[in-house]
């Protein structure tokens, strides 16, 4: 058998295989996704993401808590549950998409505003959680934690030193023996009234 009609065989042997192995991959997919939609109630996709979040199994919990809401279920508390299982697994650049693409629809939500605000800040984003934050203050001005965190952006961008002790002291007027209330009092850079 001569060389280049070897090479033929091999070629036509691996387009084969090749060909096997991506109908395989194909009829896997296809499995995977009559499953899917077999299981496809919102009810179940959930029940399947809490099982593996109480596992540990983060990134497959965030998988069925986005089919979840492809599926139909309530958006506002299924984004909560995504937030926090990319949180908990530390991807916060992931968890900042999804509380943006959310707030893209449901721009007046402070509670995913406020969360969207952490998650910036813990991306060292401190520009973009001081706005995110001043709207949840614009909207929510009795929210207290809210108050606390944009002083700690503010401090944290070491600016506007004045302005993070209003809001530090608006904590303290909102909740003058609060959990963060020794720390805002021990931050503060004149002394509280």
């Amino acid at each position: 058998m001569s060389y280049p009609t070897l090479l033929r065989i091999l070629f036509t042997c691996a387009a084969l295989l090749s060909g096997v192995a991506c109908g395989s991959a194909a009829a896997q997919q296809q499995r995977e996704r009559e499953t899917l939609r077999r299981d496809a109630s919102a009810g179940a996709l959930v029940e399947r993401a809490d099982a593996a979040a109480s596992v540990g199994d983060m990134t497959r919990a965030e998988q069925y808590y986005v089919a979840a809401i492809e599926a139909g279920g309530l958006e506002k508390p299924l984004v909560k549950r995504l937030l926090l299982v990319c949180v908990a697994d530390q991807r916060y650049p992931v968890a900042a998409q999804y509380a943006e693409q959310y707030l893209r629809r449901h721009p007046r939500d402070w509670e995913i505003s406020f969360a969207a605000a952490s998650i910036q800040a813990a991306l060292g984003q401190h520009q973009q959680a001081q706005l995110l934050l001043e709207r949840v203050v614009e909207k929510r001005p009795a929210s207290a934690e809210a108050h606390y965190a944009l002083s700690s952006v503010l401090r944290e961008r070491g600016q506007a030193l004045e302005v993070a002790d209003v809001h530090d002291l608006q904590y303290l007027k909102l909740k003058p023996d609060g959990p963060l209330a020794e720390a805002a009092r021990a931050r503060l850079t004149r002394p509280a009234p």
